[in-house]
Order: structure tokens, then sequence, then C-alpha cells
């Protein structure tokens, strides 16, 4: 028969293993923030994806009408276009060219669906490829 070690209820020292369940708990707790840190900074995305989808800014003031400026956003080319009054006069005529002249069954924004497909009139935007 083997001895197995039989330890009486009285013997068992109860501030020790408050002790050992607490240092276990807060061991645990501690590893738990450490391998979480990391993990979760790994959502944010990087510098170099902060600076690629960063705002672009032009100064839309220094354009004359009919003069055209291009500037780099995500890599593309952005074309932007000041249109001078006859330019819009000449828009109107070309809706049958359209397959959907009136932006009805567009995926563009609210803002943009309307026959010169912009916000402002006045300009063009363009996004090259």
């Amino acid at each position: 028969m083997a001895d197995h070690a039989v330890v009486a209820e009285d013997e068992v020292d109860l501030s020790r293993r408050k002790f050992l369940t607490r240092a276990t708990i807060a061991t645990g707790a501690v590893g738990t923030v450490l391998a979480a840190v990391p993990f979760i900074e790994s959502w944010s995305p990087s510098e170099r994806a902060r600076a690629q989808g960063a705002p672009t800014e032009l100064d839309l003031a220094k354009l004359e009408p009919g003069q055209m400026t291009t500037t780099v956003w995500r890599k593309s080319p952005v074309y932007v276009v000041r249109r001078t009054p006859d330019m819009l006069a000449r828009i109107a005529g070309h809706d049958g060219l359209l397959k959907d002249p009136q932006s009805e069954k567009s995926d563009q924004p609210p803002y943009a669906r309307n026959p010169l497909r912009s916000r402002s009139a006045e300009f063009l935007v363009l996004i090259g490829t």
C-alpha cells in the first residue's frame, strides 16, 4: 500500500492558501494585460496607412476659370478643373450620351446626384488611376 499523506483540516494554512490564490489571480491578470496590449495596438492603422488616407488640401482660389490642376491622393492623381460659364452651358446638351443623365440609378453620394455630378457647379473633380 502506498503511503499517502492525509492532512487534517486543522493543519491547512488558510492564510497561505489565500495568498497563493491571490498571487495566481494577479499573475494571470498581469499576463492577460501584457498579452492584450500588442493585440489591441495591432488594430490601429500604421503611420504609413494614416499617411495614405490623409486628406489632401488644395487652394481652389488660385485656379482661374478654365484652368486645371493636378494633385495626388492615395497614390492616384486628382484632377481639378474650374469650369467656365461656357463649359457649364455645354454640359446640358450631352444628356443623350449619358447612361443615367439624372443620376437616378447612380452610386454617387447624395450631394452629387445632379446633372453636374458635383457639390459646386464651378469645379469638376476627377480621380485618375
